[in-house]
């Protein structure tokens, strides 16, 4: 680490590699279960050595440190992988072996125009604020629908601040309750959801 820290960067970091290099491996192939990521993001965790190299502090377990970027490194793999979406082939076929049935019918038809799902759900969304127990709608439209701030609806309703606050949380608890079958189908949620 002193050697990178003076600028000889390629000596430091060979003596490195040669010390931790295959035990980061080890452990980095433990964590993402693939030989060739694993390779990736150990090439990966020397790069951060070297570019993170002023936040290793002298005195302290250089292993452990090493260790920690490397299970970094590997969860950063694991999360950016989830992201990406996988390739037709990795697909797997529900049918036998001797049906030639083609991999890209066996794909869900993803449906272009959501328009009729989302109207009505917003139709049972109006219904679903109209069946609310009136202490939960008032304080809902006020504040959800109307945007005012809990502390003008306390006092409009002669309410504590708290009160108003419980009661908007109990009535998009009960509006999630009611439109849960709904949920799933939106491209996105109301944000009084979230």
């Amino acid at each position: 680490m002193l050697l990178i820290e003076q600028g000889d960067a390629d000596a430091g970091l060979s003596g490195l590699q040669e010390r931790y290099g295959r035990r980061i491996l080890h452990f980095v192939r433990g964590l993402v279960r693939d030989a060739h990521l694993a390779q990736d993001v150990t090439q990966e965790v020397f790069e951060k050595v070297y570019l993170k190299s002023h936040l290793y502090q002298h005195g302290t377990n250089l292993r452990a440190w090493l260790f920690e970027v490397a299970r970094n490194q590997a969860l950063s793999a694991l999360r950016a992988r989830r992201r990406t979406p996988r390739p037709i082939s990795s697909l797997s076929s529900h049918a036998d072996d001797d049906d030639d049935q083609d991999l890209l019918e066996s794909i869900p038809e993803i449906r272009e125009n959501r328009d009729l799902e989302e109207r009505e759900f917003m139709q049972a969304f109006a219904k679903a604020v109209d069946d609310l127990p009136e202490r939960y709608r008032t304080v809902f439209n006020l504040c959800v629908r109307e945007g005012r701030p809990y502390q003008e609806a306390a006092d409009l309703l002669g309410l504590p601040t708290g009160t108003v606050a419980i009661r908007i949380m109990r009535a998009r608890k009960r509006l999630f309750q009611a439109l849960s079958r709904h949920l799933g189908r939106l491209r996105r949620p109301p944000a009084c959801f979230q």
